[in-house]
């Protein structure tokens, strides 16, 4: 992966990869530029067989502030929504396990790009919040619900309140808190722990993630028995299977 970004920094440190957005000047806001290289940032470690995780920070000072005001003004809204959803698109349905590190503030759209983490941790003085409310746009609900449910999800979107590391804490909104200076490694001790497991499964479990919470019970199943059947088909996971029974016990050989 060897791309040159000029609004990003990537390290490559396998099973692991380290990306954070680099707009510091600008509070990390969210231009098309930089969300056009996150896109393809993205895309080229989801085809990289060597990375199983990813770990994804703006720093220790900010998150994001979100998405860059100046060009929201200056840009026909429809095409800006547009691109808004295609960004939100390929950064949710990431296909790898994805921990954000939240440090510093997390507003409006920075806020629901964190929320795109499997896992996210946070600084002890982050700050996240869905201000727009307060200036008249209704924020987003779509990822934020599936997190903390929907009553908690609309009080926030309602009032724009902003919450502290430790409130985000106790209502599941994130999921570790760590001192400001141990934000990066908490994130990729996070994301190692999530590649130590074969990439297949790991896959397997997004997809349902992404999927299982509109699906009926029984077409939830359907489909996950349906992932584990793909896996099976391959054959690599037989081995493990056997070597886990004999572990039990089970098959002695």
């Amino acid at each position: 992966m060897a791309h040159e970004y000029r609004h990003l920094l990537v390290s490559l440190e396998p099973p692991v990869a380290v990306v954070e957005l680099n707009r510091k000047r600008q509070l990390n806001s969210l231009s098309m530029a930089l969300r056009d290289e996150l896109e393809g940032c993205l895309g080229s470690l989801e085809s990289d067989d060597s990375i199983r995780a990813v770990a994804l920070t703006g720093g220790p000072e900010c998150f994001s502030a979100g998405f860059d005001l100046k060009e929201v003004l200056e840009t026909d809204f429809s095409a800006f929504g547009h691109r808004a959803v295609e960004f939100t698109e390929k950064t949710y349905f990431f296909k790898k396990p994805l921990v954000t590190a939240v440090g510093g503030v997390a507003y409006a759209g920075g806020f629901d790009l964190a929320l795109s983490g499997d896992v996210i941790v946070a600084g002890e003085a982050a700050s996240l919040g869905r201000p727009e409310v307060r200036f008249g746009i209704n924020p987003l609900l779509a990822k934020l619900w599936l997190r903390i449910g929907m009553a908690r999800a609309l009080q926030l979107s309602l009032t724009g309140e902003f919450l502290t590391a430790q409130e985000a804490l106790a209502i599941g909104l994130v999921d570790r808190v760590v001192p400001r200076e141990r934000l990066l490694d908490a994130a990729k001790e996070e994301a190692a722990r999530l590649a130590q497991n074969p990439l297949p499964a790991l896959l397997a479990v997004k997809r349902a993630a992404r999927a299982v919470p509109f699906l009926d019970t029984r077409s939830a199943v359907e489909y996950e028995f349906g992932l584990t059947a793909e896996i099976i088909a391959e054959g690599s996971v037989k081995s493990a299977l056997r070597e886990y029974a004999r572990g039990l016990g089970i098959i002695k050989e």
